[in-house]
């Protein structure tokens, strides 16, 4: 039987489209539209423009689903999009009413458990760190022995800090000192102590997955190479501060809908590293929404696969 899943996120709006027999998960394929719904938030509320907007792209997802699966298949779940506004409930109504599509708002823990659960079945490690930084929050998962052990939301992510420091396209140096501030007060609350260096980090998400193509792309590596070695996000941080060799206009060229908001993710990525003295970071295709498919919608215990070698955009 197929299933959809939409994740209705602050940065990008992801759909996917699934083939789901006994104990697998195939995916058929997957769109995604960069909303910035975050860039729509004004004193704590999400205005009237970001809401229709997100009814857009939903509308236009469940025209591209509905050929594949019976609309009753097609599931929207939302994270720090929705659940950090105050306007909560009408934003839902909203939503609700012109798409037809209720969204599950998810929060901080459990979205980091879900990413947890989706990715886990991806990468093969048995102690580490897994991050997802979202458009407006972080997701931090501590694991020993393949299983979660910690795990946390912190209320920032690559858009929020860019729309909240950055004036214009590149952050000046008192921004970037500004942004880096937050980062560091916000990872000063995490309390998982104790806890010894890391050195494996797996990371999931579009900003993780951009940072890899970025990597690819400055660099030359191989596309089919999935880890980035930690000392290269700040290599990558440099050339960007310095904006040396024109990297600007390369980092346009790699992942055009992330320029304004790679930097701060970097920043933010590059105090994981330093928190958990982890020295690669592994990227995964699989992440929150195979989670949110294999553990609220099927309801699957552990034994099952996911289709390796489907890369998502």
């Amino acid at each position: 039987m197929n299933h959809a899943v939409i994740d209705l996120g602050s940065n990008s709006i992801r759909l996917a489209v699934y083939d789901c027999d006994n104990d697998h998960v195939h995916k058929i394929f997957g769109e995604k539209e960069v909303a910035g719904l975050a860039g729509y938030v004004s004193d704590g509320r999400l205005d009237d423009i970001g809401i229709v907007k997100a009814c857009n792209i939903l509308n236009g997802f469940k025209a591209l689903a509905e050929p594949y699966v019976d609309p009753a298949n097609i599931f929207l779940f939302a994270t720090a999009s929705l659940r950090n506004i105050q306007n909560r409930a009408e934003a839902v109504a909203i939503i609700s009413e012109l798409t037809s599509l209720t969204p599950d708002i998810i929060d901080g823990d459990e979205e980091a458990a879900l990413g947890f659960a989706g990715a886990s079945r991806y990468f093969d490690c048995n102690d580490g760190i897994m991050i997802d930084i979202g458009g407006a929050s972080t997701e931090l998962v501590l694991f020993r022995d393949g299983q979660p052990v910690n795990l946390t939301s912190l209320p920032i992510g690559c858009l929020n800090l860019c729309a909240k420091y950055v004036s214009e396209i590149i952050p000046n140096k008192q921004e970037r000192k500004r942004i880096k501030e937050d980062i560091a007060g916000q990872f000063a609350k995490i309390d998982w102590t104790p806890y010894e260096n890391l050195p494996v980090m797996v990371g999931i998400g579009g900003t993780l997955r951009a940072t890899l193509r970025l990597s690819h792309a400055l660099f030359g590596t191989e596309e089919s190479n999935d880890t980035i070695p930690s000392s290269r996000v700040k290599d990558i941080i440099r050339l960007m501060v310095n904006n040396e060799d024109q990297i600007y206009f390369k980092v346009f060229k790699a992942i055009p809908e992330r320029l304004m908001t790679i930097t701060t993710g970097l920043y933010i990525l590059q105090r994981a590293i330093a928190t958990f003295g982890s020295e690669s970071i592994s990227v995964s295709n699989y992440g929150v929404r195979e989670g949110y498919l294999i553990e609220k919608v099927l309801n699957w215990d552990d034994r099952y696969n996911i289709t390796s070698g489907i890369i998502e955009d």
